[in-house]
């Protein structure tokens, strides 16, 4: 990508314990949405991630370039089964090495799945003050899937895969409201290239 500003930067981070989960899909699907925008995208599958170092008790190169990418990216999709009424322990351990603020200026997608409708509140009452608490703003639309919506863990039903087209378009619209002015500060969000 020679001359021009860089592409803006989103990044997904899937939280299951299982690699074909149904909230890693949805991750994946809102990313493709955003690629079609323009947006360069990444993937952080957290099970990838050294299990001692993601729960901080040693440090670890690829633990720390991993939270670099996401502080880095102005657009952020979280993914998350719901187990316990709550987010994965995994998605916690991993934000829990975030520096202060680490995600102010950054616009955040929320997603979760979970096995019944009685879970859905997660998203308010979990995913929600969690990001707040890292200085990130979070997308009004955000998904809640129940696991029987679709069977399939390879292929969306059109209704949620347009759910995970309105949150791709209001991450875009979030992110671009949050980039500094050309020439402004550079403290806020701002294109950032996300390998």
């Amino acid at each position: 990508m020679s001359g021009g500003p860089p592409r803006r930067g989103a990044i997904g981070v899937a939280a299951s314990p299982a690699p074909g989960s149904r909230s890693r899909l949805l991750v994946v699907r809102t990313l493709s949405h955003l690629a079609a925008a323009g947006y360069e995208t990444g993937l952080l599958d957290l099970t990838d991630l050294p299990a001692d170092a993601l729960l901080g008790r040693r440090r670890d190169a690829t633990v720390e370039a991993a939270v670099a990418r996401v502080v880095a990216a102005p657009a952020v999709v979280l993914g998350t089964p719901v187990y316990r009424a709550s987010y994965t322990g995994q998605l916690k351990a991993f934000l829990d090495l975030f520096p202060p603020d680490a995600l102010r200026g950054r616009a955040v997608g929320l997603i979760a799945t979970g096995a019944s409708p009685a879970h859905a509140l997660a998203v308010d009452h979990g995913l929600r003050p969690l990001v707040a608490s890292l200085g990130g703003l979070t997308a009004a639309v955000a998904l809640y899937v129940v696991d029987g919506a679709f069977p399939d863990k390879t292929r969306l039903p059109e209704p949620i895969d347009r759910q995970t087209a309105a949150l791709a378009a209001e991450l875009a619209a979030l992110a671009a409201a949050l980039a500094p002015a050309p020439g402004g500060p550079t403290g806020g969000g701002g294109a950032a290239r996300v390998p």
